[in-house]
C-alpha cells in the first residue's frame, strides 16, 4: 500500500505546478520512505531488557551484564552486514567498529561516565524481524547510580511509536518504572508491560506479582489497565536458538511477539494509511487535472478502511518458508560457465597466436558469435586479435564475393549475409558455455537430489535461464515444487528491495538504504537473465538447423 501511494504521489509531480522538489512533495516520500517502528525498551538496569531484543532477535549478538550502561542510546536496525556505528556528541562524525568491540563503547566498564562522547551506538544486524520495519531502541536503565541514564531515557520516549517497559519478578515495577508508565501513557503512546524472569517464581508467586501490579497500575490506567506479558528471555532465546518449539512457546515469548506485530498491523498500519492518504489527497486537489489520481486514491482509502484486521497466530513461526540469506550468493550455474569460458578464452587467445590449426577452425567456424567477440577482446592482446581473426575475415570476404556473384536481391541478399554468421553450434565459445552449463545443472541437481532441504537453504539465486535447464533435471515434482517456490521468494525479496531503493530515493533518504536494496537492480538482473559473461546463445531447433545448410548451397 505504501508503493501504491508513491505510485500516486509519483504520477502527481507529472502534473503542472507541482514537482518533487516541492518541500510538501518531499516531506510526503520522506514519511513514506521511512520504514520504521521505533520500539523503545525501558526499565532498570539488570531487568533483562537485552536479554528480550536477542530473544527475539534470535541471536544473542548483544552484550548483556548486570554492569549499568553508560547514558548511551543503542539502537538496533537492519543491517546487510554486522556492524556497530558509533555517533559522537555534538559532531557529525561517525566510527564503524566490528559488534564485539560494542561493551567498549556503551558500557560503564568500557566507557565509564561516557568519556567517550558516544551519543548513540547503531547495531545493524541481518535479521528479518528488523527488516520487515521492527527498530529496536535500548535505553540505558532506569534507577542506576548514574543519574543521567535516567534523564536520557525520558528524553528519549517522545521517539517511540510503542513502549516496551520491562519490569521483574524479583521486585517488580520500581518508583522509576512507574513514572515512566504515567509518561507514556500521558503521550497517548502504547506500552507493553513484560515482566520478566517468570522461570525464578513457581505458580503461586507469578499470580501473586501479577495481581500486586494490576492493583498498582490502576491509578495510572484506570479500568483500561494494559495486558502483564510474564515471560522469560533467557529461556525464549535459548529455545529460539535451539529451535525448541515447546520450550519457547513456555517462555513466554510468541505472546508478546503475537501483541506487538498485532499493534503493527492492525492499528499502527490504519493509522499511518489513512494520514498519507488524506495528506495526498490534500495535495492533488491544488491540481485542477489530477481527477484520475484522486480517483486511484479513493480507492486505496477505501480499502483501507475496509481492512479487516489480520490474524496474528501467538504460536510465531520459527523461520519463513525459505529463509533468504541478504548475501545470497549469484547463481552457481553462470559462475561455472563464467570460470570456464575466462580459461578457455584465456588458452584460446595464446593458441590462435601461433598454431595455424586452430585459426583455421575459427575461421571454418566462422568466428565468435557477437557477446563472446567482444568477450575475446577482453582478454586477449590487439595481436592476438589480429592473428586469430585474419583468417575469419579472409574466409568472410570470400563468403561474400560468392554471394555478390550470384547477384542475390531481397531475401536471398538477406539469407546470404545470415549464412556468414557463426550459430550457437558453430560458435566455440558458446559451446564451451553450454558444456560447462550442462555439467554444472547437473551437479547441482545431484545435490538437491541427495540432500533434499539442506542443499535447498544454500541454493544460490539461480537465473531464469538455467532454472529452466535445472528443473528438467530433478525430476521429483516435490522438489521442482520446492526450488520454484524458493526461487519466486527471491525475486520477491528482490522486487521489495528494488521498491525500497526507489522509494527511499524519491524520499530523499538515501541514507536509509541498505547494502542489498542498492545492488536489488543489478542482481534482479542477473536472476532474469543471467550473468553477463556466461552468455549463452540457445540451441537452434532441429528445424532451424536443417534450413541453415540449404541458405548455406542457395547463397553458394
Amino acid at each position: 500500500m505504501k508503493t501504491a501511494l508513491a505510485d500516486i504521489l509519483r504520477g502527481a509531480t507529472m502534473h503542472p505546478g507541482l514537482d518533487r522538489g516541492e518541500e510538501a512533495v518531499r516531506d510526503l516520500f520522506a514519511r513514506l520512505a521511512e520504514d520504521r517502528f521505533n520500539l523503545v525498551v525501558v526499565g532498570r538496569f539488570s531487568r533483562g531488557k537485552t536479554s528480550l531484543m536477542n530473544a527475539m532477535l534470535g541471536a544473542d549478538r548483544l552484550p548483556t551484564g548486570i554492569v549499568p550502561v553508560t547514558s548511551v542510546i543503542t539502537t538496533v536496525t537492519y543491517g546487510t552486514e554486522e556492524l556497530v556505528v558509533l555517533h559522537y556528541q555534538h559532531t557529525s562524525l561517525f566510527l564503524e567498529i566490528p559488534i564485539a568491540q560494542l561493551a567498549e563503547h556503551i558500557t560503564e566498564y568500557g566507557n565509564p561516565g561516557n568519556i567517550k562522547r558516544v551519543r548513540t551506538a547503531e547495531v545493524q544486524l541481518p535479521a528479518e524481524l528488523l527488516r520487515r520495519g521492527f527498530h529496536f531502541i535500548d535505553t540505558p536503565g532506569l534507577g542506576s547510580s548514574i543519574t543521567e541514564n535516567t534523564r536520557t531515557t525520558q528524553a528519549f520516549l517522545p521517539e517511540a511509536d510503542a513502549c516496551i517497559l520491562m519490569t521483574g519478578y524479583d521486585s517488580p515495577l520500581s518508583e522509576e518504572e512507574r513514572q515512566t508508565l504515567e509518561t507514556v501513557h500521558a503521550s497517548g503512546r502504547r506500552v507493553f508491560i513484560v515482566v520478566n524472569k517468570q522461570d525464578h517464581a513457581d505458580a503461586a508467586q507469578r499470580r501473586q506479582v501479577l495481581d500486586h501490579l494490576r492493583q498498582q497500575l490502576q491509578p495510572i490506567f484506570g479500568d483500561a489497565v494494559p495486558p502483564l506479558f510474564s515471560l522469560s528471555a533467557q529461556q525464549g532465546l535459548a529455545a529460539r536458538l535451539r529451535g525448541d518449539e515447546a520450550q519457547l512457546a513456555a517462555s513466554g515469548l510468541p505472546t508478546l511477539e503475537a501483541a506487538l506485530l498485532n499493534f503493527l498491523i492492525n492499528e499502527k498500519r490504519r493509522e499511518f494509511l489513512l494520514g498519507m492518504c488524506n495528506r495526498i489527497a490534500a495535495l492533488l486537489a491544488r491540481q485542477p487535472d489530477a481527477e484520475a489520481d484522486y480517483r486511484r486514491l479513493a480507492a486505496l482509502r477505501a480499502e483501507v478502511d475496509a481492512d479487516r484486521p489480520t490474524d496474528v497466530r501467538t504460536e510465531m513461526p520459527a523461520a519463513p518458508r525459505a529463509a533468504i540469506s541478504p548475501t545470497l550468493p549469484g547463481c552457481e550455474v553462470c559462475g561455472q560457465v563464467v570460470d570456464t569460458l575466462f580459461n578457455f578464452l584465456a588458452k584460446y587467445q595464446y593458441q590462435l597466436s601461433g598454431n595455424q590449426q586452430v585459426q583455421a577452425e575459427l575461421a571454418e567456424r566462422r568466428g565468435f558469435c557477437g557477446p563472446h567477440t567482444w568477450q575475446f577482446q577482453a582478454i586477449a592482446a590487439p595481436k592476438e586479435i589480429c592473428t586469430g581473426l585474419t583468417g575469419v575475415a579472409e574466409r568472410q570476404a570470400a563468403h561474400l564475393r560468392a554471394a555478390a556473384a550470384k547477384r542475390p536481391a531481397g531475401g536471398l541478399a538477406c539469407q546470404a549475409v545470415r549464412a556468414a554468421l557463426p550459430t550457437p553450434r558453430t560458435c566455440p565459445a558458446c559451446e564451451v558455455a553450454r558444456h560447462a552449463a550442462q555439467r554444472a545443472v547437473g551437479t547441482t541437481a545431484d545435490r538437491l537430489k541427495r540432500d533434499g532441504s539442506a542443499a535447498l537453504r544454500l541454493l544460490s539465486a539461480i537465473c531464469l535461464p538455467h532454472l529452466s535447464a535445472l528443473v528438467a533435471e530433478l525430476g521429483d515434482p516435490d522438489l521442482v515444487r520446492a526450488v520454484l517456490l524458493r526461487q519466486a521468494d527471491v525475486l520477491e525479496r528482490l522486487s521489495e528491495d528494488m521498491r525500497h531503493f526507489v522509494l527511499k530515493r524519491d524520499g530523499l533518504q538515501r541514507h536509509l538504504t541498505t547494502k542489498e536494496e542498492v545492488a536489488a537492480g543489478e542482481r534482479t538482473l542477473r536472476v532474469l537473465a543471467g550473468h553477463p559473461k556466461a552468455y549463452m546463445e540457445p540451441a537452434i531447433p532441429a528445424v532451424v538447423n536443417n534450413v541453415v545448410p540449404l541458405i548455406r548451397r542457395a547463397s553458394e
